[in-house]
């Protein structure tokens, strides 16, 4: 029998309990001569468990700015960060286990953090949470919930969550299907540059899908999205040509 979510959760937060202690464990209230800078106040800060300063830390280890690039030291000032309820911070702390940055891969937590950003309104947050439930990555696949957290961040102006809420939509995974409301957030991500929305809109348009067929307007939005390196819009720009 598998473990259940919840206990593989519980498993990885026993995991990370421990990494943090080992990583603590290097700590102290004197400033490492490693870093520089920003990240010399940043780290005073950070010790006085001040989240911002926590926040901004993270940032520099796991970008190497003022300090040597150190994914491990950049999740546990994440974590310290995150568990303030740091919105940013706790998107971030996903990204890293997400992508397996400094730690193995850890859907689980991921979408752990993501839910923990997303409920409390971070549209990036809402975007990468939709992606688990979309895929079933970290959580049991559910359309449905997938398109609900699509729309969440759609409704902030979020260009990926337009966009996706348009596939949702244009496919009708976990809505009914409505070509009509697709193009209608494809044109809202289009607009704000999304070339796989571009890309989508064009071909709409081509097809007569949820919009008037009009080959003048495809080709217009094919265009950008080939413009920004889109292989598929290229594609279909030589095709129709003529």
């Amino acid at each position: 029998m598998k473990k259940s979510v919840l206990s593989q959760l519980i498993a990885c937060l026993a995991l990370v309990a421990l990494f943090t202690a080992n990583v603590e464990a290097q700590h102290s209230n004197k400033i490492p001569s490693s870093l520089s800078g920003k990240a010399r106040e940043y780290y005073a800060g950070a010790i006085q468990d001040d989240d911002y300063s926590q926040l901004a830390l993270a940032v520099c280890y796991q970008n190497g700015e003022g300090a040597p690039k150190d994914y491990n030291q950049a999740i546990y000032w994440y974590q310290k960060a995150a568990e303030k309820d740091n919105v940013i911070a706790q998107y971030n702390l996903g990204v890293m286990y997400d992508q397996g940055m400094g730690v193995p891969k850890n859907y689980e937590l991921a979408a752990f953090w993501y839910q923990k950003a997303a409920m409390r309104d971070d549209a990036m947050a809402q975007c990468s949470l939709a992606n688990c439930y979309f895929n079933g990555e970290g959580m049991k696949k559910d359309y449905a919930k997938a398109a609900y957290w699509y729309e969440q961040a759609a409704m902030q102006g979020n260009a990926v969550g337009q966009r996706c809420l348009g596939i949702c939509y244009d496919e009708g995974q976990g809505v009914k299907k409505d070509q009509k409301k697709a193009a209608e957030w494809y044109l809202k991500a289009a607009e704000q540059g999304d070339s796989d929305a571009q890309y989508n809109l064009g071909v709409l348009y081509l097809e007569g899908k949820g919009v008037k067929k009009d080959k003048k307007k495809a080709l217009e939005w094919l265009n950008k999205a080939a413009a920004q390196g889109d292989e598929d819009a290229k594609t279909l720009l030589k095709r129709n040509a003529k």
